[in-house]
């Protein structure tokens, strides 16, 4: 697993496993007083929910990711780029 960012209460992250699968995605978590959310968006063509995925979040929360990851996009692609190379990935908190 490697962190590729933190953005305001949520963790953006990858799992090894997940370089092969064929669209590009990112896990994002919330993690309070032990109750952990999870949900996977998909970065390609567009940026999109997993509805297999969504976890407990709320529909204002899922907007609020989806509007977090388009605007970090450029950041998380080039994050996943360093990951998919087998380097380290260090998170970058915003």
């Amino acid at each position: 697993m490697g962190k590729i960012l933190i953005l305001a209460k949520y963790i953006f992250l990858i799992y090894g496993s997940d370089i092969y699968e064929s669209r590009k995605h990112i896990h994002v978590t919330y993690n309070r007083r032990g109750y952990k959310r999870a949900c996977k968006f998909w970065l390609e063509p567009d940026v999109d929910l997993d509805e297999g995925k969504k976890g407990d979040f709320t529909e204002k929360e899922l907007s609020e990711i989806k509007r977090l990851i388009q605007e970090n996009k450029e950041i998380i692609v080039s994050q996943l780029a360093i990951f998919y190379a087998h380097q380290q990935v260090k998170a970058i908190r915003k």
